[in-house]
């Protein structure tokens, strides 16, 4: 649907790019009311976001290193987005799975060096089934609703990691709404 790049620091040091991807057969009956409008208002439409959150739409986050982190760091940076947002789904929003399905989703994470150019992909689908690939080896799935949430919520919810970033994975909507996608 859209790309971004995740920079960190007051220098803006390129950590990763991203990019969202979804289903469009699932996904047009979901967001039809989202339809004839440009990419520039549902970026900005709440409603928008909630709606593709809340919804069983199946989508992907496809992240490409680039640069070499350390798999312990880049562990510790999923940990602190996804903790807030895993307990208010699992409080607030009523969804099973919290911290122990966080807690095994950082264990993927226990490698010594994430390297530049590596993969990491993960999938949601209905019942909040969580894939995750690194460097193309499959993870163990974990069935979470809340930590399948909180993944998108970072990159798509009320505060994304990137305002920016945000607005451009949505760049695609449009197209597929209207059905040419």
């Amino acid at each position: 649907m859209g790309t971004a790049t995740r920079t960190r620091t007051i220098f803006n040091v390129k950590i990763y790019a991203y990019g969202l991807y979804v289903d469009p057969e699932a996904a047009r009956p979901h967001l039809a009311a989202f339809a004839g409008r440009p990419a520039s208002d549902l970026g900005r439409d709440r409603t928008f976001f909630q709606r593709l959150l809340d919804s069983s739409i199946p989508m992907s986050l496809r992240l490409v290193m680039t640069r070499d982190v350390a798999g312990a760091a880049l562990g510790d940076a999923f940990d602190a987005a996804l903790k807030p947002r895993v307990v208010r789904a699992a409080t607030e929003l009523k969804m099973p799975g919290g911290q122990a399905a966080l807690d095994r989703f950082r264990g993927y994470f226990n490698l010594r060096e994430v390297a530049d150019g590596t993969e990491i992909v993960f999938s949601c689908g209905p019942g909040g089934r969580l894939r995750t690939m690194v460097s193309a080896q499959l993870r163990p799935e974990i069935e979470s609703p809340a930590l399948c949430w909180a993944l998108f919520d970072v990159y798509l919810g009320d505060r994304p990691i990137s305002t920016d970033g945000r607005r451009s994975l949505v760049a695609g909507f449009p197209a597929l709404l209207a059905g040419s996608r």
